[in-house]
């Protein structure tokens, strides 16, 4: 079982990780290059989230799940389709989507 299992932050991700998947495909992107986006945008999230050591810090910081994930979904666009990051992978359409 892993650390995130139990974690509210997961689920979000994973409804989210839903629609960006079909929103990729509508826009003509292949499953594996999908795949790939939302792999990489997995661990560019849960990495954000867990990226205050200081466990106090943590408990007064909380992050919006939306934010985190159109941050790290743009990111992961950005990289694997940069001629994307300015039409349907910019973060303002990835917001659209995942509200």
């Amino acid at each position: 079982m892993s650390a995130y299992d139990d974690n509210p932050y997961s689920v979000h991700f994973a409804h989210f990780a839903s629609k960006l998947e079909q929103h990729l495909r509508k826009n003509g992107i292949s499953c594996d290059d999908a795949d790939a986006i939302i792999e990489e945008s997995s661990a560019l999230y849960f990495e954000k989230l867990s990226s205050s050591t200081n466990k106090l810090l943590k408990a007064f910081k909380k992050h919006d799940p939306a934010d985190v994930f159109v941050d790290s979904a743009h990111r992961a666009i950005e990289r694997h389709l940069p001629e994307a990051k300015d039409t349907f992978g910019s973060s303002s359409e990835i917001y659209k989507i995942v509200r």
